[in-house]
């Protein structure tokens, strides 16, 4: 019996840590697996308290992926957004589900367009306040220098390259 009382008790801290992460913010099945791991919380103490966790509708990797999709969508590509969530430990059907529901379709690039006009107008301004007095750059013509650091930027954020190269010409030419 006291056997049992402390397996009891081990599961329950495991499930009280497991709370107070999420009480912190939302974490994907992964996630709070790593922390408790990481807090020494042996295995089947940890799968105990997430199949709780999941019975109380408390842990949802759906509703995680979806959340995000929410909240980076106007700053990231649904290419970036996908490896970032895959990165966090989510299958790619709810990822895929989460960017059906979040995405209209065309509106990454319309947001590509966006970013890429915005940045077309800072790497502008920069150059004419630094980069143009300085000698290293006195060589490197001014279109040629912002298409490529804003097409760096917008590459970084995971838009396809294509649709970079096509909106960056776009621009250049208005």
């Amino acid at each position: 019996m006291p056997w049992r009382s402390l397996k009891i008790s081990k599961m329950k801290d495991a499930l009280n840590a497991a709370l107070t992460y999420l009480s912190r913010r939302i974490l994907t099945r992964r996630e709070l697996i790593q922390k408790l791991e990481k807090k020494g919380f042996p295995s089947q103490d940890i799968e105990a308290a997430i199949e709780r966790l999941l019975e109380w509708g408390y842990l949802s990797d759906q509703e995680y992926a979806r959340t995000y999709c929410l909240s980076k969508q106007m700053n990231y590509s649904r290419k970036r957004i996908t490896y970032e969530l895959k990165g966090r430990g989510i299958e790619e059907g709810v990822i895929e589900q989460a960017l059906q529901e979040t995405y209209l379709l065309g509106q990454e690039a319309e947001l590509c367009r966006r970013h890429a006009q915005k940045l077309w107008t800072e790497e502008s301004r920069r150059w004419e306040t630094s980069y143009q007095h300085k000698k290293s750059y006195e060589k490197i013509p001014r279109g040629f220098m912002l298409r490529q650091r804003v097409g760096q930027k917008l590459i970084q954020k995971g838009y396809p390259q294509e649709m970079v190269f096509q909106i960056i010409e776009e621009i250049r030419e208005e």
